[in-house]
């Protein structure tokens, strides 16, 4: 137990070193002063807007995990749907992928849910969210190579993406695995275990990839989070030039970057992915740096607040819902 948290801890330190020297990166050959006075020029009315649509984003999120939660026999309030959500994002922030455990712990405490039903549950909506950003990066690619308009083409690489063997490595690994769990599923599934109930809630919440009102909330928060970027944009007159779809590239870097499992909303990485996207569309670097802690900023500033009204509501209603 003691050297499993030692290796924990490392491997945390680690993450929080490549962060610094990603940041770093980021601001190498930055004039400070340059730096400092683009971010005072900017109009930051777009913020108002920005924080409704974060709002409006966490509510279909809420009302999405609801819907999955229902195929599994879950009933979950809506404020405690959404202090395990808006909790689990600021855990996250600070230690990544750890959310997704706080939030399957929450919903046993508040509602009674089994921890088969909270994490495949939790497990389907990183395969919706994941499948989501695949389709996307399959559309960017698509336009950028008909329109010769290339930026995320020419950093993936996909003809050497391909010949990676890492990817090919981690494809067959996943394979296998699969292979063994339906072997295991096929084996036990006449008893009463945890795999097997997990598998089973998997199954039911396949229908919902058909369900109109699951597909419609995806791409009501796939559209909030292009739009979270986009009217960032218009804070500065350079950025406000930049096409929706160059803003739709930015916006799919920056996701990208932000699921890797570094701490502090992927801090680093996320600035140094915004940097090389906003140069590489003609954006002085100072400015580009600049949009890059403000997009970063603003969320890390909402998810705190959520996470706090979060914490606020499970403390006053500890009487009522939680055991």
């Amino acid at each position: 137990m003691f050297k499993s948290k030692i290796f924990v801890g490392f491997q945390y330190l680690i993450f929080i070193i490549i962060s610094i020297v990603l940041l770093k990166l980021s601001f190498n050959k930055i004039d400070v002063n340059s730096f400092y006075n683009t971010l005072i020029d900017g109009n930051y009315w777009v913020a108002l807007w920005v924080f409704i649509i974060s709002i409006l984003a966490y509510v279909s999120r809420i009302y999405r995990w609801n819907i999955i939660l229902k195929k599994v026999n879950a009933n979950i309030g809506f404020m405690n749907n959404f202090s395990a959500i808006a909790i689990g994002y600021l855990v996250s922030y600070i230690f990544p992928r750890g959310g997704e455990v706080v939030k399957c712990m929450l919903l046993k405490k508040t509602d009674n849910v089994s921890i088969s039903q909270s994490v495949s549950s939790t497990f389907f909506e990183r395969i919706v969210d994941l499948l989501c950003l695949v389709i996307l990066l399959v559309f960017v690619f698509g336009i950028e190579f008909t329109s010769n308009n290339y930026l995320i083409t020419n950093l993936v690489n996909p003809s050497q993406f391909i010949k990676n063997y890492r990817i090919w490595a981690v494809i067959v690994v996943g394979i296998t695995i699969a292979i063994i769990g339906f072997v295991i599923y096929n084996k036990f599934k006449t008893k009463d275990s945890w795999l097997v109930g997990f598998i089973n809630n998997l199954k039911d919440m396949l229908s919902l990839l058909v369900n109109l009102r699951f597909s419609l909330h995806t791409i009501f928060i796939w559209l909030s989070y292009y739009l979270m970027t986009y009217l960032w944009f218009f804070v500065f007159e350079s950025t406000s030039n930049l096409s929706p779809f160059q803003a739709f590239q930015i916006m799919m870097i920056g996701t990208v970057a932000r699921s890797l499992p570094l701490p502090g909303g992927a801090i680093g990485a996320y600035h140094l992915a915004i940097v090389f996207g906003l140069t590489a569309m003609g954006i002085d670097k100072e400015l580009a740096l600049g949009m890059s802690f403000i997009i970063h900023g603003f969320q890390t500033l909402f998810t705190v607040f959520a996470g706090f009204v979060g914490i606020v509501w499970l403390f006053i209603n500890k009487t009522y819902r939680i055991r």
